[in-house]
């Protein structure tokens, strides 16, 4: 075992309060329970007039040896250290109310917020909040990552693999360590102003800026090159405004407003260095790939919204809203390799532009107690104005110019979707409903070019009763699509029943239900289950079929104000059918072969399957135990995760076909446990101590680590540098120190 820090000062310290979840609740959140009286994640303040606190102390983990810490942190910044973990100002008064809060101060998942509300007047919010994603502290690379977006080896490598006086096995030893992580910084901010009562005005701002890396891959697609895993760099901005005002009465309502989405990304293109080669050859490929990263785009949209109160309760509502999408960027030419020379571009920018168009209308009425409607149309229309580009000359793989004289295929969809439902209630307890969909979509550059899709739906509910609540909800789907042309899977050499399963026909039933027994007032039951199917009767190649089903059960027990406890096991189970062929591709423009039995491509014997099955278990289990001794608040909670996935591939009966090798299955297994125990000392003051366990195991064939970087492993000549970001496990015990101080 490693300690990461002298456990003699979290013992010193003492003794802490509560523990830090992962899904905290949002400012606002919180703001209105700290103004309600309520402090911390939900425990009533010491007295009501302390509403606020602020929390500090120190935090140690311990690791298992061998364990991934930075999985174990991930979205969070668990460093050892003093702690200002927490921070609640309050101040609500009959004309205003206002809070400031801080988390996790100095941090790198640190969030600071503030709001003022004046009321019927103002009402303005802030927030600053660090999101970090720590891959790896063990990932290492060849390269130099000095320059963003230009990723450099030694020439010394690159000269040596080429000439073949070294390997890629020599040069790895030489890799440098580094974290590989990112981190996202988003400011927020919102201001409501009302000048009359009929009349809001808004306005808000967001910037979201993302920093640091990903894992990346690139290729040469080259025999005999080597491809890589190297960390491309992230330096992103979003920019996002939005105003709109508002007229109000007891009639209706009408708005109008602006939004506008800005994106700019300052490294828009990525170079890195082949390690097979040190200088350009026609025929071997390029010293450097190159490839485009995310282009700047923006998107600005007006909309329009009302709704209007009718007689017998009903309502209509519209929203309308007109956005233009624009990306001018500057195109790169179609290769690197200055042995070749590249083509000619059809334009030196990328010149895109859509109009995307939404609306909604709904309706809703009530107009006896029993009864109750719905309607809804839903227009959404991806109207990509894109010029074609259009292709001339290209250039395969940076090695050889080849003509393809072909247009770029600009995307575009027209969506309309209606829903209709009804409840009627003809008992007291007793909801009956019933629905319908119906969903239309027009595509562009799609081999099935038009769908439609009826789904229908029932459900009953009983609730209000006081010891038992039920619901059970059926749902039956149809997706039929207009007619694939053969011809046009044949020619970019696909076979002619593949389909693609978003927009192949497409058979759909679903039922879940749960339920809620409480025989006794501090006693409850609750239970889960459902089943699911999809059919694809189309489909020969692709996906055929999915099945789904889950369950879960679990009680909680409240046996006085101050105790309660619970548990709950669920279990969850998918599985898919997938087929494929392996053969050799007709002739080009030759769809006589189709007729041809001697062609691979027709040989049905060359069929093979793969059955995906997984399966997931979970069970948690809680305990509170608030002041069962005196001045101590305890808290106990566990959570298990297990799941595996599997493989299993099947070939023809009468296969011409090797076997298969199977792939050993896929294992996430995941434990988390915490305790909290907090002591009030006195009315201003508390201390505690929380403890978390956290273990993980991991089993993935496609993931786990391996003895060298450089891959295959030898004899064999390497055909691929990875980065060394793999899945490994990890077990953590960390242990916080805490005072709370209440005024």
């Amino acid at each position: 075992m490693r300690i990461t820090i002298a456990t003699t000062v979290a013992v010193l310290l003492g003794l802490p309060a509560v523990a830090r979840a992962d899904d905290q609740t949002t400012a606002e959140g919180t703001a209105q329970a700290g103004a309600a009286g309520l402090v911390g994640s939900g425990a009533p303040a010491v007295d009501g007039s302390f509403i606020n606190e602020i929390d500090f102390g120190v935090r140690g983990t311990i690791y298992a040896e061998g364990s991934d810490e930075a999985r174990y942190q991930r979205y969070r910044d668990l460093r050892d250290g003093a702690l200002l973990d927490r921070l609640r100002v309050f101040k609500d008064t009959d004309a205003y109310r206002y809070s400031l809060q801080a988390d996790y101060v100095g941090y790198r998942d640190q969030r600071y917020s503030a709001s003022y509300t004046r009321f019927g007047k103002l009402k303005t919010t802030f927030e600053w909040n660090q999101i970090p994603l720590f891959y790896s502290e063990e990932t290492r690379t060849l390269y130099d990552l000095t320059t963003p977006g230009v990723l450099m080896l030694a020439d010394s490598i690159q000269s040596g693999i080429q000439n073949k006086t070294t390997t890629l096995y020599d040069a790895m030893p030489g890799a440098v360590t580094f974290d590989l992580r990112t981190q996202r910084n988003v400011a927020s901010f919102v201001l409501s102003y009302t000048p009359s009562p009929s009349v809001d005005y808004s306005v808000s701002f967001r910037n979201s800026q993302k920093t640091g890396g990903y894992p990346w891959g690139g290729s040469f697609g080259i025999s005999g090159a080597i491809a890589t895993e190297m960390p491309v760099p992230v330096d992103t901005r979003t920019t996002e405004l939005g105003t709109s005002l508002e007229f109000a009465n007891d009639r209706g309502y009408a708005r109008i407003g602006y939004d506008g989405s800005f994106f700019r990304n300052n490294v828009t293109t990525l170079v890195w260095d082949n390690p097979s080669r040190v200088t350009d050859s026609p025929t071997a490929g390029p010293a450097q790939g190159r490839m485009a990263l995310w282009p700047n785009t923006d998107m600005n949209s007006v909309v329009a919204a009302g709704g209007l109160n009718l007689a017998a309760r009903t309502h209509a509502t519209a929203v309308v809203s007109v956005a233009s999408l624009t990306n001018d960027n500057a195109l790169l030419p179609y290769t690197i390799n200055s042995a070749l020379v590249s083509p000619a571009l059809d334009r030196q920018a990328s010149d895109v532009t859509a109009r995307v168009t939404s609306m909604n209308y709904g309706f809703t009425s009530r107009p006896i107690p029993e009864l109750w409607f719905s309607a809804r149309y839903r227009l959404y229309d991806y109207d990509n104005r894109t010029v074609p580009f259009h292709t001339t000359d290209s250039v395969n793989y940076d090695t050889a110019v080849v003509t393809l004289n072909q247009d770029s295929e600009p995307y575009g969809s027209k969506r309309h979707t209606f829903d209709a439902d009804a409840t009627f209630s003809p008992a007291r307890y007793l909801g009956l409903r019933a629905g319908y969909t119906r969903e239309d979509v027009d595509r562009t550059y799609r081999i099935v070019e038009h769908t439609n899709e009826d789904v229908a739906r029932a459900s009953v509910d009983l609730t209000g009763i006081a010891w038992l609540t039920l619901r059970g909800v059926y749902e039956h789907s149809n997706r039929v699509g207009s007619p694939v042309d053969p011809l046009e899977l044949l020619s970019i050499g696909e076979q002619p029943a593949l389909r693609q399963y978003d927009i192949a026909d497409r058979d759909q039933d679903r039922f879940n239900g749960i339920i809620q027994i409480m025989p006794a007032s501090q006693f409850s039951l609750n239970g889960a289950a459902g089943v699911g199917r999809q059919d694809y009767p189309g489909t020969n190649f692709g996906l055929r079929n999915s099945r789904s089903h889950f369950y879960s059960a679990g009680f909680d027990y409240v046996p006085s104000n101050n105790v309660s406890l619970g548990a709950t096991y669920g279990f969850e189970k998918y599985d898919a059918l997938q087929a494929s062929r392996t053969a050799n591709p007709l002739p080009a423009n030759t769809p006589e072969y189709l007729l041809d039995p001697t062609q691979q491509f027709n040989d049905p014997r060359r069929d093979w399957t793969n059955n995906n099955n997984d399966r997931a278990h979970t069970f948690t289990a809680s305990m509170d135990l608030v002041k069962v001794l005196p001045r101590t608040d305890l808290r106990i909670f566990y959570d298990y995760n297990h799941a595996e996935s599997s493989y299993t591939y099947g070939l023809a009966p009468n296969t011409v076909l090797p076997a298969p090798q199977q792939l050993p299955p896929v294992l996430n297994e995941l434990q988390r446990g915490t305790v909290d125990g907090r002591y009030h000392v006195n009315r201003r003051m508390a201390v505690g101590v929380s403890y978390w366990y956290e273990k993980y195991r991991v089993d993935d064939f496609a993931l786990s680590p391996v003895s060298s970087l450089a891959q295959p492993a030898p004899p064999g000549p390497p055909t691929l540098m990875m980065l060394g970001y793999f899945y490994r496990p990890f077990t953590a015990n960390t242990i916080t120190g805490r005072l709370t101080v209440f005024w």
